[in-house]
């Protein structure tokens, strides 16, 4: 059995219950934003069944099922301070208990967790052998003038909020206090191909587009985005790092330069692949299926 977790007012969450729906795949569907309002069992190590029971229906969830999961947290957006302590407490034992389980779990909360500072982040993917634009990460102005100096710069998220990327000058820094913008994470700019590769297991599907901003996804890019093969040696490396970052999905961002090498910028461990998917005929969510254990 495939037990899909997450919230029905997220696109992607949507898309893969209602693709695997169409292909009649054995599927049981949890609703955070109903169960937050129920009751819930999680014993952890995880021996016995969790149950959930909203809606005035009951639901089991057995150790070896398989999990693809979107545990999104909701807390920051409810006015009423019990049922955000509620939404702690069920990602909390939630989490707890898909850690333990000994069922294929797409993705466990411990895999990826590095995404959230990006400067371990890229020292990560650095290690596991993949070529990362220089950086910088400081409160001092000067220093982020001179790396703004020293070539063409892009201002991205310290933290795994998801921001724009945009590209950032000397000027910027002038009024710059640390106290209330910093620290500031640039990185080099790197001009060529933006691509999208969704790793599943041992498979993946790749997109590649040709944009003239920094940031395709601001520009409509997705939707000139067109399916293609990486080489070989990238494809070795990236099962190998999905599977070396403790994940069995991931969606990882390159820019590919004018000689073909391969900048990797970030592997999402949550990726909202919705958009990706559908410009692929459902290639995404096929594998995962069968990644889950579902029909091929």
């Amino acid at each position: 059995m495939i037990v899909a977790i997450g919230v029905d007012v997220d696109e992607t969450f949507a898309r893969f219950v209602q693709r695997a729906l169409e292909a009649s795949v054995p599927l049981r569907v949890v609703n955070l934003r109903a169960a937050v309002e129920g009751t819930w069992r999680f014993d952890v190590p995880a021996e016995n069944a969790a149950t959930l029971q909203y809606a005035d229906e009951p639901i089991e969830l057995r150790p070896d099922d398989a999990f693809y999961c979107r545990l999104i947290d909701l807390s920051s957006q409810v006015p009423d301070a019990n049922l955000a302590r509620r939404w702690h407490a069920l990602l909390g034992g939630l989490r707890a208990w898909l850690d333990a389980v000994p069922g294929t779990v797409v993705n466990r909360g411990l895999g990826g967790g590095h995404n959230s500072s990006k400067p371990l982040h890229e020292a990560v993917l650095r290690e596991l052998g993949f070529r990362v634009p220089e950086s910088i990460t400081s409160c001092d102005a000067e220093k982020l003038k001179q790396f703004v100096r020293e070539g063409p710069a892009v201002s991205k998220a310290v933290c795994g909020v998801r921001a724009d990327t945009v590209e950032v000058s000397e000027a910027d820094f002038d009024d710059f206090d640390a106290e209330e913008g910093g620290p500031v994470h640039l990185q080099r700019l790197v001009t060529g191909d933006d691509a999208r590769i969704h790793v599943v297991g041992d498979t993946m599907v790749g997109q590649r587009v040709t944009a003239k901003t920094v940031d395709y996804r601001r520009s409509g890019g997705l939707k000139e985005m067109e399916l293609f093969t990486p080489p070989t040696e990238i494809q070795e490396l990236l099962v190998h790092g999905t599977r070396e970052l403790g994940l069995g999905f991931a969606g990882w961002d390159f820019k590919i330069d004018g000689d073909g090498t391969y900048w990797c910028l970030e592997a999402n461990p949550m990726p909202g692949y919705s958009p990706y998917d559908s410009r692929c005929d459902g290639a995404i969510t096929r594998q995962l299926i069968a990644h889950l254990g579902g029909p091929a």
